[in-house]
């Protein structure tokens, strides 16, 4: 099935058209129940839509995507199907139609949306065509394909808007706004994802941490210690491969996550890092060029051993080594084995 067609969320979509399917088609069985007793035509539709709603739930989540827009073209074939078989076009008859066009803008994606409603429409033209008089019919039809489209506009427009926002606000909480990094989310999930997929190499992460920081805010500013912050994750990033996670984890620490690499690499890497930032003080506007440092902790997870706790706390007891041993260099601990 093209994925245009498909559910915003698939986990949402399925709950809710079971949930429509369910209080529409028992509504409709009471609503007969009440008047002088179901037609075989109302036992038989909630029969079939009450198993597709069950579908919708017991179905794994992966699979119910086509039954998402499944479910609102048989809710619109189930509604004509009983005005049909009752010979009701008036109001209630009419009704139910604009319940899978609400749901489809609602959960479906735009052209799953304009499907819905024109099937829907369809359906409606079905009914006040087969049961009133030409002229009747027409204006019937005019009016709801007029309410059934703009709702349908209106409602995945609002919906799209929606999801933009909601989009961008997950893309600037994934971004450190003063470094330009990935934020700790971003690195909790890529570490995640990293150690799922290890190979033989294993995984690496360093976490570095800039030396005296304090000093530097004291001596030349925030503005300044900002700077440094910003300078130190340039260096990072310009030594890091195209598959490396580059974080600020907070405050002055920040951490490369090394997908794919043995630990001998990495703390060769590590060196680098250290080297690079000594090498290349910080120039501040008025000229003054202070000089860098950073302590760096080298934790290693061979064949995705382990999990992400282990990780980091491995990467930290090597950076507070390192501190230990007199900062501007690399700290290591014990690789665990797998």
């Amino acid at each position: 099935m093209p994925a245009a067609l498909g559910p915003r969320h698939a986990r949402s979509a399925r709950l809710w058209a079971a949930v429509v399917l369910s209080v529409t088609t028992w509504t409709s069985l009471l609503f007969a129940i009440l008047h002088g007793g179901p037609h075989p035509v109302d036992v038989l539709t909630t029969v079939v839509l009450g198993s597709f709603a069950l579908l919708c739930v017991v179905l794994p989540v992966r699979r119910t995507a086509p039954l998402s827009v499944a479910a609102p073209l048989l809710g619109a074939s189930a509604a004509a199907w009983l005005d049909l078989a009752t010979a009701d076009a008036g109001v209630t008859g009419q009704v139910f139609f604009c319940l899978p066009v609400l749901w489809a803008a609602v959960q479906l994606r735009a052209a799953g949306a304009a499907l819905v409603t024109a099937w829907t429409v369809a359906c409606e033209a079905l009914v006040v065509l087969t049961l009133l008089p030409l002229q009747q019919a027409l204006t019937e039809l005019t009016y709801m394909t007029a309410v059934l489209v703009l709702t349908a506009v209106l409602l995945v427009r609002a919906v799209g808007a929606h999801d933009r926002i909601v989009a961008r606000l997950r893309r600037q909480a994934g971004v450190d706004p003063l470094t330009g990094l990935g934020t700790r989310r971003v690195l909790d999930d890529a570490t995640r994802h990293a150690l799922d997929r290890a190979g033989a190499l294993g995984t690496a992460l360093v976490v570095v941490d800039i030396d005296r920081f304090k000093a530097v805010n004291d001596t030349h500013g925030h503005l300044a210690g900002d700077a440094a912050l910003a300078h130190v994750a340039g260096v990072l990033e310009a030594r890091c491969r195209e598959q490396d996670v580059v974080a600020r984890m907070g405050g002055d620490e920040l951490a490369v996550l090394m997908p794919g690499c043995p630990v001998e690499a990495a703390a060769r890497r590590a060196e680098q890092f250290v080297a690079a930032v000594r090498a290349a003080p910080l120039l501040l506007p008025g000229g003054t060029a202070v000089p860098l440092s950073i302590s760096a902790g080298v934790g290693h997870a061979p064949d995705g051993s382990g999990g992400t706790r282990d990780l980091y706390a491995d990467a930290d007891a090597a950076l507070y080594a390192a501190k230990r041993g007199g900062r501007d260099r690399v700290g290591r601990v014990p690789t665990r084995s797998g």
